[in-house]
């Protein structure tokens, strides 16, 4: 597969990309700039009402970390801004083998990105920037295929098993059964239904199917899981295989404002997509100093994941009591069915002060809400019964 591009077409993807996207982009991308984009809408439909906005008690519609960074990233962010002056050449190759050491690979496997999104825009232009499909299953996080979409890319999509989770033996079928997909993308743990996909069985998808056509396996919330739970798809990386993996820093490190991430893939394909990305010139040396201290503090993390977890026993009890089910999640988020119309839904809630995010497929509305704190959740579930009573 040839992958060169020159200046000129760089240029004119990139033109067609920002044209593109805007029209693009699905209502279901929480992402930092969904969350702009959900916050402007409540803000244009409470003045097209006439109302005054209310005060937003309860932000659970971006996946946030709502514990913030690391005191010891929040340490080096700070001492950090006395080099703000610089690029971040060495504190780059720095964390790019801090990572190595810890995933078993090698500095040259590892992109260093402005956040996970850059790398999915990235990827989407590398192997569809001239047309071609890509295959999934839906419901997904849609940031990669919006991006390719707007590259006149077509979308190839399996339905998700009954336990929601992605059906990989459907996806092998389609992929033997349909010409020109040029990437299979797979989100694990998936957003926005917050399932996992067994790791063995991932594990054999992902080398199958990458010796036909490259897997990007987005592991956005992998952080939320235990590290013994987690699949060792760089693995993968180092073996050869055709697989990339997405990480970020959003999630668990609390870094959603601050913009980093990575991705992992055999060093002849990193080579290629860099030529694509920008890579750490993009992220502030104070932000990669401050990602080398979160990325070491361990404690931090299972503070996070112990305290997403106990919220999430919350929200699910909360919504056990009010007769509500639930997709069991592993992930900063759950979904569950509503009984009302999305729209209807978002707004009243947002009168409450709580901001949702919502969604209907499968001719029935959902109501994705994330994990804040315990009193963030018992906020959305005092605001919740007010609007379904």
């Amino acid at each position: 597969m040839n992958h060169s591009i020159n200046r000129r077409d760089w240029l004119r993807n990139s033109a067609l990309l920002a044209t593109g996207l805007s029209a693009g982009l699905s209502q279901w991308n929480p992402s930092l700039s969904a969350a702009a984009r959900q916050e402007q809408a409540f803000v244009n439909e409470f003045a097209r009402l006439g109302e005054d906005l209310p005060v937003l008690r309860a932000r659970l519609f971006a996946n946030e970390n709502p514990h913030g960074i690391s005191p010891k990233a929040r340490e080096a962010l700070i001492k950090a801004i006395d080099v703000g002056n610089r690029y971040a050449f060495r504190e780059g190759a720095m964390l790019r083998e801090m990572i190595a050491g810890k995933e078993g690979i090698k500095p040259e496997n590892i992109l260093l990105c402005a956040g996970s999104s850059e790398l999915l825009m990235t990827a989407a232009l590398f192997f569809t920037g001239r047309g071609g499909k890509i295959l999934t299953s839906r419901p997904t996080y849609d940031d990669l295929l919006d991006c390719a979409s707007a590259f006149k890319a077509e979308i190839v999509s399996v339905p998700q098993t009954k336990e929601h989770r992605y059906d990989l033996n459907a996806m092998k079928a389609k992929l033997a059964s349909t010409e020109g997909i040029k990437l299979v993308y797979i989100c694990n743990p998936n957003n926005p239904t917050g399932t996992i996909l067994p790791p063995d069985e991932l594990t054999a998808f992902c080398k199958e199917v990458s010796q036909t056509v490259p897997v990007f396996v987005d592991e956005a919330y992998i952080d939320f899981l235990a590290p013994a739970d987690r699949p060792n798809l760089a693995k993968l990386v180092t073996e050869g295989y055709n697989v990339i993996l997405a990480r970020t820093f959003s999630k668990i490190h609390g870094f959603a404002g601050l913009r980093l991430g990575y991705g992992m893939a055999p060093a002849k394909l990193v080579k290629e997509i860099s030529a694509y990305n920008r890579g750490e010139y993009e992220i502030s040396v104070t932000t990669i100093t401050a990602g080398m201290a979160s990325y070491n503090d361990q404690d931090w993390q299972n503070f996070c994941r112990t305290e997403n977890a106990k919220a999430r026993e919350v929200l699910y009890k909360g919504l056990q009591q009010l007769g509500y089910e639930y997709v069991p999640s592993y992930t900063n988020f759950v979904l569950f069915p509503i009984r009302m119309k999305t729209k209807t839904f978002e707004n009243q809630m947002f009168r409450n002060g709580v901001g949702t995010q919502t969604r209907d497929f499968d001719n029935q509305p959902w109501c994705r809400v994330s994990i804040g704190t315990v009193d963030e959740m018992n906020i959305f579930l005092d605001a919740f019964k007010k609007v379904t009573s």
